[in-house]
């Protein structure tokens, strides 16, 4: 074997053996015993999990200890069943596995033929060991469909796990409320993801917290930047929080939000939805109401339209995946239409007279008791409160007037000569795809592709 092959077979190597290493946090684990009426273990018991959506079945068989397991199971609702030799068929269904849990079903067979079946409720007794010592909160599809949301953010959910508050202080702009999708408006952190301080669990700030997408890291916890990946709730089937206590194979924190794009199935399935939110449906806000004069309400707007499809993969013509247990797809796609407003803007600055020069004590009022007024006493005698023309410069003289003019009075209450609010459109769009693929029933690979 020449040294470039050995190369290339060695990175092979050290890539599956880094995919495993992130993807055991979006696999689950189903262990369990089957034993008969007496409590004696069976042997060669004969254990199918099969995935209730695609139908994709995993076939194993109990060891001498009538133990069994099932390793690098991804996330769903699957079907057991376990047979032997005579004792009845057990049938489980129901059972929900999520990212990273290892969870166990102990089967006791009843004495009887094949063509008898015990049928029993699987959320009554598969229950997560206690191995683990990790504190998370987790939604599957049924929370994230039916819990109610201002945006399509999934992050958004942090909001309702125990130990978040909202931080910095009160504002007239909400901090964070999952509406806006994209880079942040005016340096306001909060109109994009939780992951810069607007919130803070059990009093830490979450400016460290890690978004993974399918066991991939999809942010940057340094950066106050716009979140690569939004995990867009209408395309993930399970949402989860890890607060502490979570193993070594998730690196960062100390919080992370994980979640797991959706797969599909054996049938074909679609949805279509749309989001709308408008200015002329809120009240104006009370800050706003309250200069001099009045701000209106900004006139933002929020338009996402959007869609799903999933099912197996077809080729017309042809045999291929004609039992539909082969290949499957997932794809959605979701437009922001956004008009966003800046919140209330305050602030000093100079007027058109003082930019030609006029520092008159009646001009300096314009300017309201937050100003840096000049000190008049140490200007030349001659300028009094007027400064001449031959010593402006004229460019800095047109810096200046790149300021907008004032359009308030200020007061001691609220002390600015400029007040208003800014709209501007910031339009984006995410398209997700996921391919599935069970080459056997040992080997399976997935793909998820994700632009925004």
């Amino acid at each position: 074997m020449s040294k470039m092959w050995k190369l290339a077979v060695l990175l092979c190597l050290f890539a599956l053996v880094d995919v495993d290493a992130w993807g055991q946090a979006i696999f689950a684990t189903l262990t369990g015993v089957v034993s008969d009426p007496s409590g004696s273990v069976i042997s060669g018991a004969k254990v199918v999990l099969k995935e209730t959506q695609s139908g994709s079945a995993r076939e194993t068989i109990t060891n001498g200890e009538g133990y069994f397991t099932f390793a690098s199971v991804p996330v769903g609702t699957y079907g057991m069943t376990v047979e032997a030799a005579g004792f009845q068929l057990y049938k489980a269904d129901g059972i929900t596995l999520g990212g990273g849990e290892r969870r166990n079903v102990n089967v006791a067979l009843a004495v009887g033929t094949a063509s008898q079946t015990i049928e029993v409720n699987a959320e009554e007794t598969a229950v997560a060991t206690v191995d683990s010592g990790e504190k998370s909160f987790t939604l599957a599809t049924k929370e994230l469909q039916n819990f109610t949301q201002v945006g399509s953010n999934a992050a958004e959910y942090i909001k309702i796990v125990p130990g978040f508050a909202i931080q910095n202080g009160v504002q007239n702009k909400a901090n964070y409320n999952g509406q806006t999708i994209g880079i942040n408006a005016n340096g306001d952190s909060g109109s994009q993801s939780p992951l810069n301080n607007a919130f803070s669990y059990n009093g830490l700030p979450t400016n460290s917290l890690d978004i993974t997408a399918d066991g991939a890291h999809v942010s940057d916890p340094g950066c106050n930047c716009d979140t690569p990946v939004n995990p867009n709730s209408d395309f993930v089937q399970e949402f989860k929080v890890l607060s502490s206590n979570f193993s070594a194979q998730e690196q960062k924190g100390p919080i992370v939000i994980s979640s797991v794009t959706k797969s599909g199935g054996s049938a074909f399935h679609g949805s279509a939805f749309f989001s709308a939110r408008n200015h002329a449906l809120n009240a104006n806000d009370w800050l706003n109401n309250n200069q001099t004069p009045v701000v209106q309400q900004p006139a933002n707007s929020y338009y996402y339209p959007g869609f799903t499809f999933s099912g197996p993969v077809l080729i017309p013509g042809t045999n291929f995946n004609k039992d539909r247990k082969k290949l499957f797809f997932f794809t959605g796609f979701e437009y922001f239409h956004q008009v966003l407003d800046t919140g209330l803007l305050r602030a000093v600055v100079p007027t058109a007279n003082e930019i030609n020069g006029d520092f008159s004590p009646a001009e300096l009022a314009k300017e309201g008791p937050k100003a840096n007024q000049l000190n008049l006493n140490n200007w030349p005698a001659a300028w009094g409160t007027q400064v001449p023309q031959s010593v402006i410069d004229p460019n800095m003289q047109a810096l200046m007037k790149l300021y907008p003019a004032p359009n308030a009075t200020p007061t001691s209450q609220n002390p600015y000569n400029l007040v208003e609010a800014e709209i501007f459109n910031q339009n984006n769009r995410q398209w997700t795809t996921r391919v599935d693929y069970n080459i056997s029933d040992n080997t399976k690979v997935f793909v998820r592709y994700n632009y925004q």
